[in-house]
Parts: C-alpha cells; sequence; structure tokens
C-alpha cells in the first residue's frame, strides 16, 4: 500500500473500531434490557448469558483497533493532532471509556453471573443494585462515545 493511501486506510480501521466498539456496548444495553425483563416473566435466559458473555472480547477487538490505527495515524502525521485540544480531551474520553469498561462494566457484569450461578434466576436486592450501577455504565460509555464523535466532527482548537 503506498503512503497517500495509509492516512485514509489508518482512518477507516480507526472508524471501524470506534463504531465496532460502541455498536457493542449499544447492543450489550439492550441485551441486559432483555435480560431484566426475563426476570419478570420468569425465564431462564441462559443462551442470551452466552451470549453477552461474548461481547467483552469483540469491545476488546474493537478497542485494540481504535488504539493501534490511532497510534499508527499519529506516527504518520508525527503527532500533529497531539497538540491540539480537542484530540487531548478525546483521548482522555478513550482512556475513560477503557476504564470504565473495565473497573465497572466487567466487574458488575462478573458479579451479576456469580450471583446468577449461585442463586438461579431470582432477583434479589444484590441484583438489583448490579442492575443499576449497570445502567449508568452503559449510559456513561454511551454518552462518552456520543462526545468523541462530536470531538472528532468539530475538531475545535
Amino acid at each position: 500500500m503506498s503512503i497517500p493511501y495509509l492516512f485514509p486506510a489508518l482512518l477507516m480501521l480507526h472508524l471501524t473500531g470506534l463504531v465496532f466498539m460502541a455498536g457493542t456496548t449499544l447492543v450489550d444495553y439492550l441485551a441486559y434490557s432483555s435480560l431484566w425483563r426475563s426476570f419478570n416473566q420468569n425465564e431462564r435466559p441462559q443462551a442470551l448469558l452466552e451470549v453477552m458473555n461474548k461481547f467483552r472480547g469483540l469491545i476488546g477487538i474493537g478497542a485494540a483497533t481504535l488504539v493501534l490505527s490511532g497510534i499508527g495515524m499519529m506516527i504518520l502525521t508525527k503527532g500533529v493532532f497531539g497538540e491540539q485540544l480537542w484530540f487531548r480531551i478525546k483521548f482522555g474520553l478513550v482512556v475513560l471509556i477503557i476504564l470504565n469498561g473495565l473497573l465497572v462494566g466487567r466487574r458488575q457484569g462478573t458479579k451479576l453471573r456469580r450471583a446468577l450461578a449461585i442463586g438461579g434466576l431470582v432477583f434479589t436486592d444484590e441484583i438489583q443494585h448490579i442492575k443499576s450501577r449497570l445502567g449508568r455504565f452503559h449510559l456513561l460509555q454511551l454518552l462518552l462515545f456520543l462526545l468523541i464523535i462530536f470531538l472528532s466532527a468539530f475538531k475545535f482548537n
């Protein structure tokens, strides 16, 4: 691949990683919504839980694509974007997304799976707390993705 096409290719990969992460987060939110509804209907959503376990890997692939293509673009542009305020804010938001996913989302998902394995499909106070934390987690993640897209589109300085 010649150099003139390398930056657009990296940008395409970068946007694909962002869409992959944001889309998987939205699908994860919708899957949890279905899970909460299944509690009300006394269903056993085993297949849904198995699919939801795979979302972490998909988000990880999106994050790796996003970070690696971003590093590639920074190398190609010799860090020109790194000096701009919009980029610094965007970079901080990406770090927040990754930390929130690892420290809150993954931890709450693990607690939920553990609680369901021990107590079955019973809506306890513990599961209610997990539900509210996961709701805030998804809302924050989607808001951060929206802010990143806004900053990328309006690139103020």
